[in-house]
């Protein structure tokens, strides 16, 4: 997969693996590669731009997303639960992530206010989700609390500890499938689009914890019968802004093998959550090794459907949202690169922005 399997770059494919980039046995644990500086990516660069060919705007099945959404799909060659929370104050960013497929497996990301940005794998021999949602294992567990109506992530994996809880949420969208190269299909539910956060974190190296009160959370679900490394279809891209007043933007799509994109870009307020499948415009590149990546996205759509429980109902306003890169974080195995940065949308916004390309669609082409 990679020329040199170094202690730090096994960290950075075990990091992309679980998170279904491809099957891997669990590695050593170290701190994730140094970002290469990024450079302008001109006319004359010999690395091609990693950009959309075209939008595709069939519109994929949705629903508001529920608790009820988040259970197991047994069978799905890939699935995982992933959970972050982000200090809009300081920017530490704290990312748990677990796998039963293809493997088994945790996985943390931490990103202090100064320093190196870590990429953690945490060893567990066995995830068990259920409804409810449960999802449980030694590296630790995110349980739905019917009683308290919010998510409880509770973390005791070997490089942080964490007990957090993820209230007052507001509920994104459960949509799916997607269907791209290869007949794979793709599920994403969201239902905790946002939610200010209670409770502690003791990160990688710290000895003693950190208050979360404040902090701002997001929790999403991916199944389906895909693989993310597969060399057919081009990438993805995704992301999640949490906004001052409260709110959240969210993006997520499949970028297909001829270049087309099938995604949604959606708003989350107080009172409703509504989106829509959007063009999109990516610009201000940038290169990273042999990886180009754009710094801005930019999504649009005329008009948006309302996200009941019942499905996608009415007509609500058009959108156009841009996401911008403000702190990148690159990680590339090879066969899969994409930036984990920080990014915002508006003013006084933090959120994370993702641009994955596998390696046939980051090579030169005759």
């Amino acid at each position: 997969m990679v020329r040199h399997l170094s202690a730090r770059r096994a960290t950075a494919v075990l990091a992309l693996a679980a998170t279904a980039l491809a099957p891997a046995a669990a590695l050593p644990a170290a701190a994730a590669e140094p970002v290469p500086a990024p450079s302008p990516s001109g006319g004359d660069s010999w690395i091609p731009r990693t950009d959309i060919a075209r939008s595709d705007l069939t519109q994929v099945p949705g629903k508001l997303a529920e608790p009820s959404d988040d259970g197991p799909h047994p069978g799905s060659a890939t699935e995982w639960w992933y959970t972050h929370v982000m200090d809009p104050a300081t920017h530490r960013t704290f990312i748990a992530m677990l796998f039963t497929a293809p493997v088994p497996t945790g996985v943390i990301f931490w990103y202090p206010e100064r320093g190196q940005k870590l990429v953690l794998p945490e060893l567990t021999a066995k995830v068990t989700a259920t409804d409810g949602p449960v999802v449980d294992s030694s590296a630790g567990s995110l349980v739905y609390d019917r009683g308290r109506r919010a998510y409880h992530l509770v973390w005791t994996g070997a490089w942080a500890k964490a007990d957090i809880w993820f209230d007052n949420a507001l509920p994104g969208v459960t949509g799916g499938p997607i269907t791209y190269d290869g007949g794979q299909t793709m599920y994403w539910s969201s239902p905790v689009a946002t939610s200010r956060v209670n409770g502690w974190l003791q990160p990688p190296g710290a000895s003693s914890p950190i208050s979360v009160d404040g902090w701002r959370g997001y929790h999403d679900h991916n199944w389906g019968n895909f693989n993310v490394a597969d060399q057919s279809y081009s990438g993805w891209e995704w992301g999640v802004s949490h906004e001052p007043d409260g709110t959240a933007t969210l993006l997520g799509g499949v970028v297909k093998g001829d270049g087309t994109w099938q995604g949604v870009v959606g708003r989350v307020t107080a009172t409703e959550t509504y989106g829509c499948m959007s063009t999109v415009e990516l610009s201000d590149w940038k290169v990273s090794g042999l990886f180009s990546y754009p710094e801005t996205t930019r999504l649009t759509c005329p008009s948006s459907l309302l996200a009941t429980p019942d499905g996608l109902k009415g007509e609500r306003p058009g959108l156009d949202r841009t996401f911008h890169v403000v702190d990148p974080f690159i990680l590339d195995v090879g066969v899969l690169a994409l930036p984990e940065s920080l990014g915002a949308t508006v003013p006084g916004s933090l959120g994370l922005i993702e641009h994955i390309r596998n390696l046939r669609s980051r090579l030169p082409r005759s």
